[in-house]
């Protein structure tokens, strides 16, 4: 008879043979295990291929919307400078000038033009599918506007702008006076700036003077018929010696002897004031330059400076205004001496960071003057250029604040936007 041991033995040996064939039972065989896998895999990759599909075709459907709101949506006008098979396309803020003996056209994508007479300088600062803003910083233009609807067009000369709907018309800007003259052919425009009480009406037939830097000046008069060209100082006084004597009713036939004054050369002011600033500078360098610059008053030694700048002369005129911020510092002659400073550094030699100073003298010097918002607006471009992109942003915001719908609004917009 077998022991209690034996027994045991046995029955945990029976005990392990039956799990085991428990577990055999319930445990798949490799092939099955695979096949499972194999099936989950190709059920899983199904799935994806399906939402691939509708991935892809909801995708190229956005793209294809995307493209169509792209080719749909408003496209700012764009601008030529030059005539025919030689224009090249313009850059915004770029200088644009004319040659002295010719001129210069700018030719935007809508049908309008601006046409640059001899000498002048322009930039357009801004564009939109519905305009563009135009800053005219001397001499004169012709601007030819197509009409359409909700056309948002404006030219700048200094601290006036002149709105544009659709029009055409001739404008001088005179930096050296501050003056500017608007003269109708079609159309109307109107005339804004801080200076100016309300803003000013000009239709065609009319013409018109502004300036902020003496008691503002705005004529809407009738347009006198075409004249020839004013004569020069010489000619008037030629002219005025060959005119015959009139003999009075009861009076000797005899005529009597007349003592003409003698003929003189017209100085650099008669010169500079008739626009002829290459003559107006060769008489100043006739006098002594430097001399002058020792000896005359503020503001005729800032109308030489500002003679020898439009004259291309810009050592001459670095000489001039330096002349003046250094003999009548503090005064308002002083500060513009700055701004035109300014002027010389950003666009005669490129140096940004001179411009930056020169504009911020000015600013700080001159708050309220009529050259404030331009000198802002050059200020920030500067800080722009330089990529101190903090403080230009901090001159966009002062920008908008004051002068919202100024020249360098959109420049001042683009700066603040994130």
């Amino acid at each position: 008879m077998a022991s209690n041991r034996e027994l045991s033995t046995l029955g945990r040996t029976l005990a392990e043979v039956q799990d085991d064939a428990l577990q055999a039972r319930a445990r798949p065989t490799t092939s099955a295990r695979l096949a499972v896998i194999y099936q989950l895999r190709a059920r899983r990759e199904r799935t994806q291929r399906r939402w691939s599909r509708l991935g892809y075709g909801a995708g190229a459907a956005v793209l294809a919307a995307a493209l169509m709101l792209f080719v749909m949506r408003p496209r700012a006008l764009e601008f030529r400078i030059g005539d025919g098979a030689g224009a090249g396309l313009g850059q915004l803020g770029v200088l644009v000038a004319a040659p002295d003996t010719g001129g210069q056209s700018l030719s935007f994508s809508d049908g309008s033009r601006f046409r640059l007479h001899g000498g002048a300088r322009a930039r357009v600062v801004s564009s939109s599918e519905h305009g563009a803003r135009v800053v005219l910083e001397r001499g004169l233009l012709r601007a030819e506007v197509v009409p359409r609807a909700h056309n948002d067009w404006s030219l700048f000369g200094g601290p006036f702008e002149i709105h544009v709907t659709g029009t055409s018309f001739d404008a001088s800007w005179d930096p050296q006076r501050q003056q500017l003259f608007v003269k109708m052919l079609e159309g109307h425009v109107l005339v804004s700036a801080e200076c100016l009480s309300a803003k000013r009406a000009l239709k065609a037939g009319e013409s018109g003077t502004f300036s902020c830097v003496s008691e503002p000046v705005a004529e809407s008069t009738p347009m006198p018929p075409p004249t020839a060209t004013p004569p020069s100082p010489v000619a008037a006084v030629a002219a005025m010696s060959a005119r015959p004597v009139q003999s009075h009713p009861g009076t000797s036939s005899v005529s009597p002897s007349v003592e003409l004054p003698a003929m003189r050369a017209p100085g650099w002011r008669e010169l500079s004031a008739s626009g002829d600033y290459a003559g107006s500078l060769a008489a100043a360098e006739a006098q002594g330059f430097e001399r002058l610059c020792e000896m005359l008053p503020s503001s005729e030694l800032l109308e030489l400076a500002s003679t020898a700048r439009l004259a291309g002369r810009f050592e001459r005129a670095n000489t001039g205004y330096a002349a003046v911020r250094r003999r009548f510092a503090g005064s308002e002659n002083a500060a513009s001496a700055a701004f035109h400073l300014g002027q010389l550094a950003f666009d005669g030699s490129h140096d940004y960071r001179a411009a930056r100073r020169s504009f911020a003298a000015y600013l700080s010097e001159c708050q309220g003057c009529a050259l404030a918002p331009e000198a802002l607006g050059r200020r920030m471009e500067a800080e722009q250029r330089l990529g101190e992109l903090e403080l230009a942003r901090a001159s966009a915001s002062l920008y908008l604040e004051r002068y919202p719908k100024g020249a360098h609004a959109r420049l001042a917009q683009s700066l603040k936007e994130p």
